[in-house]
């Protein structure tokens, strides 16, 4: 049953990187609310993981294996979650990486390359891909970063 004071229901929400942390956390805030969720994330152990902790918040919660580094994978699963839910009013962008060098001055170009792809990149591909879905539906919605 949703909180009294923040109701959800009839909502859907999508969350990258919401297998664990913050977007974790705000799945469970949004199921909780009575949202249903998808969440996307890299980790199938991670998403299995989180399913079972979003069991009985509220909310209906789906969970896809998802990176959102890549344009063509991340249309394929917001299509998908289109076809899980039926609609999509608000998206949490949270997926994101650290680099794992020692150090700025250490951080190859390659492993640089690779996190503003995840962090920059897979922003605008979701975000892009829900204002296509939310135009086409006759406006309304929320992006959140």
């Amino acid at each position: 049953m949703p909180h009294a004071g923040f109701d959800l229901s009839g909502k859907v929400a999508l969350v990258t990187g919401g297998n664990s942390g913050i977007g974790l956390g705000m799945a469970k805030a949004l199921a909780t609310a009575g949202a249903d969720v998808c969440i996307w994330g890299t980790n199938p152990e991670k998403n299995v993981a989180a399913l079972a902790e979003l069991d009985g918040c509220g909310g209906w919660v789906v969970a896809m294996i998802c990176d959102v580094s890549d344009e063509k994978t991340v249309e394929a699963r917001f299509a998908e979650t289109i076809d899980n839910f039926g609609r999509v009013d608000s998206v949490f962008a949270n997926a994101g990486i650290g680099g794992g060098a020692p150090s700025f001055a250490e951080m190859p170009t390659e492993v640089w390359r690779r996190v503003m792809s995840v962090n920059l990149d897979g922003v605008f591909f979701t975000y892009r891909a829900a204002v296509r879905h939310m135009v086409e539906r006759g406006g309304g919605g929320l992006l959140v970063v």
